[in-house]
């Protein structure tokens, strides 16, 4: 069951799913943080997760940190930009990834469909679906609304992988047909940019935008269009389940932000944050989605 909350941005409005184990700051701007893999909880009434479809129970270390970062840091841009108080959503699940994975689909989330596991797997999905995209984008009428699904990994490439549901094949083309479906199909309905240049284009895309002033390196990205034979995920079940892949009519468009090792160690964590929350910040801003529906 949720519980409700106040307008009251003075203090921080939270709602809790199912015994706390999803967990949703609410916000008053139209970007939405999902943390799926940093959860600390391990109920044993919650069986464990024997295997996974990519082979990984492991916790994305440090996502939950990295985020709260980059929601602050968004915070004081927004503020500045417009002169009002304006914070992004940022939903938690807070169990360990071994007892119940958001990012999977109903078959592979918790353990033979564990009670617990698997209500709280339906609050995380419902906390988007209710409080961002029905109480907020629609509510508000937005025209549209941005969800970035913050994950981590090891990869040795340590480079930041953007998943916008493009397959490596997809991604190995020179320039990217306008015919491919993305997870962000919403911003490019509405845009006067072509595909390549939403994903790829020179200080238009979000891995320009993150590759600017900085020694970050980001696929895809203009100057790393393609992963090659490098490691890559393009998106998981988050960003397809509720971006708009499927139907531009749901309004939201869905990023998966993967963060290599380094960027989430306490040497990096504030800096890194703060550039990324910069980028999406100019994102926000040239993509105009901060439009509302006529």
């Amino acid at each position: 069951m949720l519980t409700s909350f106040s307008n009251d941005l003075s203090h921080a409005n939270v709602v809790y799913g199912y015994k706390n184990y999803t967990e949703l700051e609410i916000g008053n701007l139209n970007i939405l943080f999902s943390v799926p893999h940093d959860g600390s909880l391990r109920p044993v009434e919650i069986p464990n997760r024997e295997n996974d479809l990519n082979g990984n129970l492991k916790n994305d270390r440090n996502t939950r940190k990295f985020t709260k970062f980059i929601r602050n840091n968004l915070e004081i841009l927004f503020s500045k930009k417009y002169g009002v108080r304006m914070i992004p959503f940022v939903l938690y699940n807070n169990l360990h990834r071994i007892k119940m994975d958001p990012n999977r689909d109903l078959e592979n989330c918790c353990h033979n469909k564990n009670h617990d596991g698997f209500t709280a797997y339906h609050d995380y999905h419902s906390m988007i679906d209710l409080y961002f995209q029905k109480n907020f984008i629609f509510s508000n009428n937005f025209d549209q609304g941005l969800i970035l699904d913050i994950h981590g990994n090891s990869h040795e490439e340590q480079w930041v992988e953007l998943g916008y549901l493009l397959k490596k094949s997809d991604l190995e083309n020179d320039i990217l047909s306008n015919s491919f479906c993305t997870s962000i199909n919403s911003i490019y309905s509405k845009s006067f940019l072509s595909l390549e240049e939403i994903i790829r284009g020179e200080n238009v895309s979000l891995g320009s935008l993150i590759e600017n002033k900085s020694t970050i390196k980001v696929v895809p990205s203009p100057g790393c269009k393609s992963p090659k034979e490098g490691s890559y995920y393009s998106g998981g079940f988050i960003t397809e389940r509720h971006g708009s892949f499927y139907d531009i009519s749901k309004r939201l468009n869905t990023i998966q932000i993967e963060l290599p090792l380094w960027m989430r160690t306490d040497k990096y964590i504030e800096l890194s944050a703060k550039h990324i929350a910069t980028a999406i910040f100019d994102f926000y801003q040239l993509h105009s989605l901060n439009s509302l529906k006529i």
